[in-house]
Protein backbone atom coordinates (compact mmCIF):
# COMPACT_ATOMS: atom_id res chain seq x y z
CA UNK A 1 0.00 0.00 0.00
CA UNK A 2 2.88 2.40 0.74
CA UNK A 3 5.35 1.32 -1.96
CA UNK A 4 5.75 4.89 -3.26
CA UNK A 5 6.82 6.19 0.13
CA UNK A 6 10.61 5.48 -0.04
CA UNK A 7 11.01 7.94 -2.92
CA UNK A 8 8.99 10.54 -1.04
CA UNK A 9 10.98 10.01 2.11
CA UNK A 10 14.26 10.34 0.22
CA UNK A 11 12.97 13.56 -1.36
CA UNK A 12 11.90 14.88 2.04
CA UNK A 13 15.29 14.20 3.58
CA UNK A 14 17.17 16.15 0.92
CA UNK A 15 14.66 18.90 0.18
CA UNK A 16 15.31 22.23 1.86
CA UNK A 17 11.58 22.73 2.41
CA UNK A 18 10.08 25.92 3.75
CA UNK A 19 6.36 25.41 4.46
CA UNK A 20 4.10 27.95 2.77
CA UNK A 21 1.04 27.09 4.86
CA UNK A 22 -0.11 26.21 8.35
CA UNK A 23 -3.15 24.62 9.96
CA UNK A 24 -5.86 27.27 10.30
CA UNK A 25 -9.30 25.97 11.22
CA UNK A 26 -11.54 22.93 11.02
CA UNK A 27 -15.27 23.43 10.37
CA UNK A 28 -17.24 20.67 12.13
CA UNK A 29 -20.69 20.02 10.66
CA UNK A 30 -23.29 19.51 13.39
CA UNK A 31 -27.05 18.91 13.44
CA UNK A 32 -27.96 20.90 16.53
CA UNK A 33 -25.70 23.91 16.94
CA UNK A 34 -26.67 24.71 20.52
CA UNK A 35 -26.25 21.09 21.63
CA UNK A 36 -22.85 20.95 19.94
CA UNK A 37 -21.82 24.18 21.64
CA UNK A 38 -22.86 22.71 25.01
CA UNK A 39 -20.67 19.65 24.28
CA UNK A 40 -17.64 21.83 23.62
CA UNK A 41 -18.24 24.00 26.65
CA UNK A 42 -18.35 20.79 28.72
CA UNK A 43 -14.89 19.97 27.28
CA UNK A 44 -13.58 23.30 28.61
CA UNK A 45 -13.77 25.47 25.50
CA UNK A 46 -14.80 29.11 25.59
CA UNK A 47 -16.94 29.80 22.52
CA UNK A 48 -17.36 32.95 20.47
CA UNK A 49 -20.82 33.24 18.91
CA UNK A 50 -21.05 33.42 15.16
CA UNK A 51 -24.00 34.79 13.26
CA UNK A 52 -26.83 33.56 11.04
CA UNK A 53 -25.73 33.84 7.41
CA UNK A 54 -28.01 34.64 4.48
CA UNK A 55 -27.48 31.14 3.10
CA UNK A 56 -28.79 29.59 6.39
CA UNK A 57 -25.37 28.78 7.90
CA UNK A 58 -24.80 29.50 11.58
CA UNK A 59 -21.77 28.84 13.77
CA UNK A 60 -19.85 29.00 17.05
CA UNK A 61 -16.06 29.37 17.27
CA UNK A 62 -13.46 27.89 19.61
CA UNK A 63 -10.79 30.47 18.76
CA UNK A 64 -7.15 31.16 19.62
CA UNK A 65 -5.02 34.33 19.47
CA UNK A 66 -3.09 33.14 16.39
CA UNK A 67 -6.33 32.78 14.39
CA UNK A 68 -6.56 28.99 14.57
CA UNK A 69 -9.88 27.53 15.62
CA UNK A 70 -12.41 24.73 15.64
CA UNK A 71 -15.66 25.97 14.11
CA UNK A 72 -19.00 24.35 14.93
CA UNK A 73 -21.28 24.97 11.96
CA UNK A 74 -24.72 23.97 10.73
CA UNK A 75 -27.18 24.78 7.95
CA UNK A 76 -30.96 24.68 7.84
CA UNK A 77 -31.83 25.28 4.16
CA UNK A 78 -30.00 24.61 0.85
CA UNK A 79 -29.99 28.28 -0.14
CA UNK A 80 -26.68 27.95 -2.00
CA UNK A 81 -24.14 25.28 -2.90
CA UNK A 82 -22.22 25.59 0.37
CA UNK A 83 -25.33 25.29 2.54
CA UNK A 84 -26.48 22.32 0.46
CA UNK A 85 -23.08 20.68 0.96
CA UNK A 86 -23.29 21.11 4.73
CA UNK A 87 -26.78 19.62 4.78
CA UNK A 88 -25.47 16.65 2.80
CA UNK A 89 -22.59 16.19 5.23
CA UNK A 90 -24.83 16.48 8.29
CA UNK A 91 -27.22 13.88 6.85
CA UNK A 92 -24.31 11.43 6.61
CA UNK A 93 -23.16 12.16 10.17
CA UNK A 94 -21.72 14.88 12.34
CA UNK A 95 -18.01 15.52 12.07
CA UNK A 96 -15.23 17.57 10.50
CA UNK A 97 -16.21 18.79 7.05
CA UNK A 98 -13.23 20.75 5.71
CA UNK A 99 -9.68 21.76 6.58
CA UNK A 100 -8.61 25.36 6.07
CA UNK A 101 -4.89 26.02 5.68
CA UNK A 102 -3.63 29.55 6.26
CA UNK A 103 -1.18 31.23 3.92
CA UNK A 104 0.62 34.54 4.44
CA UNK A 105 1.70 34.95 0.81
CA UNK A 106 -0.92 34.05 -1.78
CA UNK A 107 1.30 35.21 -4.65
CA UNK A 108 3.85 32.53 -3.69
CA UNK A 109 1.04 30.01 -3.19
CA UNK A 110 -0.33 30.63 -6.70
CA UNK A 111 3.15 30.43 -8.19
CA UNK A 112 3.97 27.19 -6.39
CA UNK A 113 0.69 25.51 -7.35
CA UNK A 114 1.11 26.64 -10.97
CA UNK A 115 4.69 25.36 -11.04
CA UNK A 116 3.50 21.92 -9.95
CA UNK A 117 0.47 21.84 -12.24
CA UNK A 118 -2.04 21.85 -9.37
CA UNK A 119 -5.26 23.58 -10.43
CA UNK A 120 -6.92 26.07 -8.10
CA UNK A 121 -9.88 28.44 -7.91
CA UNK A 122 -8.81 31.77 -6.35
CA UNK A 123 -12.30 32.74 -5.22
CA UNK A 124 -13.29 33.89 -1.72
CA UNK A 125 -12.61 30.30 -0.66
CA UNK A 126 -9.27 29.63 -2.36
CA UNK A 127 -9.85 25.96 -3.21
CA UNK A 128 -8.34 23.24 -5.38
CA UNK A 129 -9.82 21.88 -8.60
CA UNK A 130 -8.86 18.25 -8.03
CA UNK A 131 -11.91 16.49 -6.51
CA UNK A 132 -9.54 14.34 -4.44
CA UNK A 133 -8.64 17.53 -2.55
CA UNK A 134 -12.15 18.99 -2.28
CA UNK A 135 -12.00 19.05 1.54
CA UNK A 136 -9.11 21.55 1.56
CA UNK A 137 -9.11 25.32 1.11
CA UNK A 138 -6.79 28.22 1.87
CA UNK A 139 -7.39 31.39 3.88
CA UNK A 140 -5.44 34.44 4.95
CA UNK A 141 -5.38 35.88 8.46
CA UNK A 142 -8.34 34.36 10.33
CA UNK A 143 -8.12 36.78 13.27
CA UNK A 144 -11.01 39.20 13.71
CA UNK A 145 -11.26 42.70 15.21
CA UNK A 146 -14.21 41.39 17.24
CA UNK A 147 -12.05 38.75 18.99
CA UNK A 148 -11.83 39.42 22.72
CA UNK A 149 -9.62 37.98 25.49
CA UNK A 150 -12.60 36.10 26.92
CA UNK A 151 -12.93 34.20 23.63
CA UNK A 152 -9.45 32.72 24.24
CA UNK A 153 -9.95 31.92 27.95
CA UNK A 154 -10.38 28.17 27.55
CA UNK A 155 -10.80 26.37 30.86
CA UNK A 156 -9.09 23.29 29.39
CA UNK A 157 -5.86 25.28 28.97
CA UNK A 158 -5.66 24.96 25.19
CA UNK A 159 -3.77 27.74 23.42
CA UNK A 160 -3.77 26.91 19.66
CA UNK A 161 -4.60 24.33 17.02
CA UNK A 162 -1.22 22.85 16.08
CA UNK A 163 -2.08 19.78 14.06
CA UNK A 164 -4.61 17.68 12.21
CA UNK A 165 -5.02 13.98 11.44
CA UNK A 166 -6.06 13.10 7.88
CA UNK A 167 -7.11 9.57 6.92
CA UNK A 168 -5.92 10.05 3.35
CA UNK A 169 -2.40 8.63 3.20
CA UNK A 170 -3.08 6.72 -0.04
CA UNK A 171 -4.09 9.89 -1.90
CA UNK A 172 -1.24 10.76 -4.31
CA UNK A 173 -2.76 14.20 -4.98
CA UNK A 174 -2.42 15.04 -1.29
CA UNK A 175 1.20 13.87 -1.17
CA UNK A 176 1.97 15.95 -4.26
CA UNK A 177 0.23 19.01 -2.81
CA UNK A 178 2.01 18.88 0.54
CA UNK A 179 5.36 18.42 -1.18
CA UNK A 180 4.63 21.38 -3.47
CA UNK A 181 3.74 23.48 -0.42
CA UNK A 182 7.14 22.83 1.16
CA UNK A 183 5.81 20.23 3.62
CA UNK A 184 6.97 16.88 2.17
CA UNK A 185 5.72 14.00 4.32
CA UNK A 186 8.24 11.97 6.30
CA UNK A 187 7.61 8.80 8.24
CA UNK A 188 7.82 8.88 12.04
CA UNK A 189 6.19 7.57 15.19
CA UNK A 190 2.95 9.23 16.32
CA UNK A 191 0.10 8.59 18.76
CA UNK A 192 -3.39 8.65 17.22
CA UNK A 193 -4.17 7.79 20.03
CA UNK A 194 -2.40 4.42 19.83
CA UNK A 195 1.33 4.46 18.88
CA UNK A 196 1.88 3.90 15.17
CA UNK A 197 4.11 4.89 12.27
CA UNK A 198 2.68 7.44 9.87
CA UNK A 199 3.64 10.05 7.30
CA UNK A 200 3.86 13.51 8.86
CA UNK A 201 4.11 16.89 7.12
CA UNK A 202 5.61 19.76 9.09
CA UNK A 203 3.77 23.02 8.39
CA UNK A 204 4.31 26.55 9.69
CA UNK A 205 2.58 26.09 13.01
CA UNK A 206 2.53 22.34 13.55
CA UNK A 207 1.93 19.14 11.64
CA UNK A 208 -0.40 17.17 9.39
CA UNK A 209 -0.48 13.44 10.15
CA UNK A 210 -1.49 11.14 7.29
CA UNK A 211 -3.26 7.91 8.27
CA UNK A 212 -4.79 5.12 6.15
CA UNK A 213 -8.24 5.63 4.69
CA UNK A 214 -9.37 2.60 6.69
CA UNK A 215 -9.42 4.87 9.75
CA UNK A 216 -12.38 6.85 8.40
CA UNK A 217 -15.73 6.42 10.11
CA UNK A 218 -17.56 8.01 7.15
CA UNK A 219 -16.26 7.00 3.72
CA UNK A 220 -15.83 10.46 2.18
CA UNK A 221 -14.66 12.27 5.34
CA UNK A 222 -10.84 12.21 5.62
CA UNK A 223 -10.43 14.63 8.55
CA UNK A 224 -10.15 12.64 11.78
CA UNK A 225 -8.66 14.75 14.52
CA UNK A 226 -7.31 18.04 15.75
CA UNK A 227 -4.21 18.54 17.90
CA UNK A 228 -4.41 21.40 20.39
CA UNK A 229 -1.50 22.82 22.35
CA UNK A 230 -2.30 22.95 26.04
CA UNK A 231 -0.69 24.48 29.10
CA UNK A 232 0.31 21.61 31.37
CA UNK A 233 2.95 20.75 33.98
CA UNK A 234 6.32 19.53 32.75
CA UNK A 235 6.30 15.82 32.00
CA UNK A 236 2.60 15.71 31.17
CA UNK A 237 1.40 13.47 28.35
CA UNK A 238 -1.22 14.08 25.70
CA UNK A 239 -4.86 13.54 26.63
CA UNK A 240 -7.24 12.26 23.96
CA UNK A 241 -10.95 12.96 23.65
CA UNK A 242 -12.85 10.45 21.47
CA UNK A 243 -15.09 11.62 18.62
CA UNK A 244 -18.21 10.52 20.50
CA UNK A 245 -17.60 13.42 22.89
CA UNK A 246 -16.51 16.03 20.32
CA UNK A 247 -19.09 15.76 17.53
CA UNK A 248 -17.17 13.31 15.36
CA UNK A 249 -13.67 14.78 15.83
CA UNK A 250 -10.79 13.25 17.77
CA UNK A 251 -9.13 15.85 20.00
CA UNK A 252 -5.57 15.60 21.28
CA UNK A 253 -4.64 17.98 24.10
CA UNK A 254 -0.84 18.06 23.69
CA UNK A 255 1.34 19.70 26.35
CA UNK A 256 3.55 22.43 24.94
Amino acid sequence: MFRAWPFLLLFAVFANAEPLVGVDHIPVAVRDLEAAAASYRALGFALKPGRPHDNSLNNWHAKYPDGTEIELITATQPKDALAAKYLQLIAAGEGPAFLALHCADFARLRARLTEHGIGFDPTSFFSLQDPRLAYLFFVGDNRSPTDRPEHFAHANGTTAVVGVWLADAENPALIELLTALGAPPVRREVRVPEPTTALVSTVENGEIVLLPKSRRSIADRPILGAVLAVRAPAGSRSRFVPPEQARGLWLEFRPK
